[in-house]
């Protein structure tokens, strides 16, 4: 039989016991009336019995009543969790369990359980307040009243109340833009003069994505102090990765592990660079930094610039082709610009030019550039003395400088330029050879030849025959050594061969 059907059937029968002991004392009462009027003599015996059976009824009508309990059902978020004799036994729990986190925390602490009571009226009701109590205290979700902080509908972070939030995103945006907040000033970006009184700059900060504050209630642990919740902002975490170097690792290996970058391992390591060997057992800082929120910088600048100048050409035919003359010197110019300048967490991603306005014009440079043939001066510019492929070049060779570049082939060898010939015969170890004089501090020697077509004083004109390429003077075979001299000094042929 079930607890709750057994206590039915007896409040039932002692209900009856109660009815039936009342009609029963009624009924003595009555038969003793009649009985003293017939029966004088017995009338104390039975009066006697009569009074013992209307106690009897009466003791047990108070004993049920005095067995008759009110106890209360205690339900969190719909779900019983015991009896209890006072519902004030769990308000007293709840607060003083709130005074103790409060004291703990120093925030303002809720009960975020819904707790209710059901009353039961019944005879002699069983509850059991110790055991209410700690089934309670093993559900019981006490929270914080906090503010959320939710960046463009994402939750990032939980601040103590409003004003701890806002101190948070000052911080990163003074962080970002190096602007103290309360001397920030709202952007106006207005049509006015460059040349009007100079004004102080207009600076906008504030943070791109959408940032909403919202009253919550949270666990006293997920809620940051400032400092904390600064930091995750500004760099999206506050833990640290560190990895330890195995072998075979290297920087650009050990970014792609991570999902960075090879600059946030450089950014994150001072002492490590991209000539860094890196060594077995060494601790490298992964930790991928991406703020939570951008902050954005918008300002007026305004600065003086350069205007470039441009330069003129003219012919001029009557200086020597392959020379120049600065007719006027160029000089450049000057403007005032404004700029409207917007940053993103300390880096420029536009710069608008507002207006400008220019100072001073700059001054063209006019140049004149020779057309005068002359056939005796060089152009400075040299054509192949002769076909063939380059068998020794210029440099260091068999311990001495080889000054020249020598061509293997055979056949015509030709002037490189225009020039006047110097030097056309035996020339020790160069065999038979030729020196041409360009007029412009450069000369050319062909060497080795076998035989020569030019004498002394003759003019050339680039690409005039001089000889023939041959073996003559120190020479392992038919080819032709090639110099320039530069005022005297040899420079690589290479260099001005077009």
């Amino acid at each position: 039989m079930q607890k709750a059907d057994w206590m039915a059937k007896l409040q039932n029968q002692t209900k009856q016991f109660v009815e039936r002991s009342s009609r029963a004392a009624k009924y003595a009462v009555e038969r003793a009336s009649t009985f003293v009027r017939t029966n004088k003599k017995q009338t104390l015996t039975i009066a006697a019995g009569l009074l013992l059976t209307a106690a009897i009824g009466a003791s047990a009508n108070y004993y049920y009543k005095s067995n008759i309990i009110t106890v209360y059902h205690v339900a969190v978020n719909g779900q019983e969790i015991g009896v209890v004799s006072d519902p004030q036994v769990i308000h007293s729990w709840t607060q003083a369990k709130l005074e103790e986190e409060k004291a703990k925390h120093g925030l303002n602490l809720t009960m975020s359980d819904y707790i209710t009571f059901t009353e039961e009226t019944e005879y002699k009701a069983k509850f059991d307040n110790e055991a209410a109590l700690k089934a309670l205290s093993e559900v019981a979700d006490i929270k914080v009243e906090a503010v959320k902080l939710v960046v463009d509908g994402k939750v990032v972070g939980y601040a103590e109340n409003k004003e701890a939030a806002e101190k948070a995103l000052n911080i990163v945006k003074e962080k970002f833009s190096g602007i103290p907040q309360d001397q920030g000033k709202k952007l106006t970006v207005s049509a006015a003069s460059i040349g009007q009184p100079k004004a102080a700059p207009a600076v906008e900060v504030a943070i791109k994505e959408e940032v909403k504050l919202e009253n919550d209630s949270v666990t006293a642990a997920q809620v940051l102090p400032v400092d904390k919740l600064e930091e995750l902002l500004s760099k999206g975490t506050f833990k640290e990765v560190i990895h330890t170097v195995v072998e075979g690792d290297c920087v650009g290996c050990i970014a792609k592990k991570y999902g960075i970058t090879s600059k946030d391992i450089y950014a994150n390591n001072p002492g490590i660079t991209e000539n860094t060997v890196l060594q077995l057992g060494q601790q490298i800082n992964v930790t991928a930094l991406r703020p939570l929120v951008t902050v954005q910088v918008k300002e007026e600048v305004t600065q003086k610039e350069s205007i470039p100048y441009t330069t003129q050409f003219q012919n001029n035919d009557k200086l020597p082709k392959g020379e120049t003359k600065v007719v006027q010197e160029g000089k450049e110019g000057s403007k005032t610009v404004r700029y409207l300048v917007i940053k993103e967490n300390g880096q420029v991603v536009e710069r608008k030019v507002l207006d400008q306005q220019v100072d001073s014009q700059p001054l063209v440079k006019i140049v004149e550039r020779g057309t005068k043939v002359i056939p005796s001066r060089g152009t400075g510019r040299l054509a192949w003395p002769a076909r063939g492929s380059i068998s020794s070049g210029f440099g260091m060779r068999w311990g001495r400088l080889h000054k020249g570049i020598d061509i293997a082939g055979s056949g015509a060898v030709r002037a490189a330029d225009n020039g006047r010939v110097i030097s056309a015969g035996w020339d020790g170890n160069y065999g038979k050879s030729v020196l041409i004089d360009h007029g412009n501090g450069m000369q050319t020697r062909y060497g080795h030849l076998r035989s020569i077509s030019v004498k002394v004083g003759d003019v050339v004109a680039q690409g005039k025959t001089i000889g023939v390429m041959g073996s003559t003077g120190q020479s392992t075979g038919v080819h032709l050594h090639f110099e320039v001299l530069q005022n005297g000094r040899a420079q690589n042929p290479i260099r001005f061969l077009k």
